[in-house]
């Protein structure tokens, strides 16, 4: 199901990520459970015109060439199984140097190929702190590719060594800029692609194969271009998750705002404190090395 890394493979990585701020991790999940998770996918995504059920946790999200579907692991007994593994845990929490990982959520991404060679929707530089209801830098996101993601199929991009430098940038729309022109502290995203034409930013990029992830820290600047590919086989699909360790408390922009998202009433979390409860299932624990109950 999962592939495990030895020692010296997780310490290499480790010090990767530390360096960049974003590492490969290269073969994790077997060809069984990428084909098992991506039939899940492809029959949710069927319903994204539709309304969730009543009480569902999960959403959907569209836009040009993209949809987007949200917290499938509260509804999905398949996708609740393969998150709440240790074995999917482990790697991250080793990498991250945190003792106990929490699970939050799953995100996953279908850009569809181009359509009369029109390119789709990309992802435009962002980081993802800024938006986050929980904030701490062991909170990273393992993105798990599905299908195949290079130069023409919406790879993801990194601005090498920007989880060292960069302050909070603002990301439309998930946090927009004050409508009122205050200053909150955040501020608008350079324009990296001229950073990077004038020499002043470098990229790291990786092509990708079903099982392949992709682990990034919470303040490494990231995007991706728009699938080029010509029909359906060229699509991208990835499932992305995020995960909470010992430094996490929290610290919302908006309290709120963040009482509106998944779980967050529900578990009655104070302003500073850490996550519990159901929705921040505990999935590795350094002493125990297994789920705590």
């Amino acid at each position: 199901m999962l592939k495990r890394y030895t020692d010296s493979a997780i310490e290499a990585m480790a010090a990767f990520y530390e360096e960049h701020g974003v590492v490969k991790l290269p073969g994790l999940i077997d060809p069984e459970w990428t084909t098992k998770i991506l039939n899940v996918i492809d029959d949710i995504s069927k319903k994204a015109d539709s309304p969730p059920p009543p009480g569902a946790d999960f959403s959907f999200g569209k836009a040009d060439g993209r949809v987007t579907i949200r917290y499938m692991w509260r509804g999905i007994p398949l996708i609740r199984d393969f998150m709440l593994n240790k074995d999917l845990a482990e790697p991250v929490a080793r990498i991250t140097r945190t003792k106990q990982l929490r699970f939050w959520f799953d995100l996953t991404f279908i850009h569809e190929a181009g359509q009369q060679n029109n390119m789709g929707a990309g992802t435009p530089w962002h980081h993802d702190v800024a938006a986050f209801t929980f904030k701490g830098l062991q909170l990273p996101s393992l993105w798990m590719a599905l299908t195949p993601a290079d130069a023409e199929r919406s790879r993801l991009l990194f601005i090498d060594k920007s989880h060292k430098t960069s302050p909070g940038y603002y990301r439309t729309p998930d946090n927009p800029a004050p409508a009122n022109g205050e200053k909150d502290g955040f501020l608008e995203v350079p324009d990296f692609d001229q950073l990077i034409a004038e020499g002043k930013e470098q990229v790291i990029t990786w092509d990708v194969q079903p099982g392949d992830a992709i682990m990034i820290h919470p303040y490494t600047v990231h995007g991706a271009k728009g699938n080029t590919g010509k029909d359906a086989s060229s699509r991208r699909v990835a499932i992305t998750t995020r995960w909470l360790g010992d430094d996490v408390r929290f610290l919302p922009k908006s309290y709120t705002k963040a009482l509106n998202q998944v779980g967050i009433a529900k578990s009655e979390i104070p302003m500073g404190g850490k996550p519990d409860g159901e929705y921040f299932p505990l999935v590795w624990d350094e002493l125990k090395q297994s789920p705590a109950s």
